[in-house]
């Protein structure tokens, strides 16, 4: 067997077998994540859209 293929085996037999306890607190992370990149994107959309309201430039 190559040096390669036992490497591969033991970095997945190891991940296979590692402690998922932290899954909760990545999906926390990760939907902290997203609010914080499109909470700017909706703000900015609201601003625009009120601000073509301001000025009658809506159809």
């Amino acid at each position: 067997m190559s040096a390669r293929l036992r490497a591969f085996r033991f970095v997945s037999e190891r991940f296979a077998r590692r402690d998922r306890t932290g899954v909760v607190a990545e999906f926390i992370l990760f939907a902290l994540i997203v609010l914080t990149v499109t909470w700017p994107m909706l703000s900015l959309a609201h601003a625009m859209s009120s601000l073509a309201h301001a000025f009658n430039l809506s159809r």
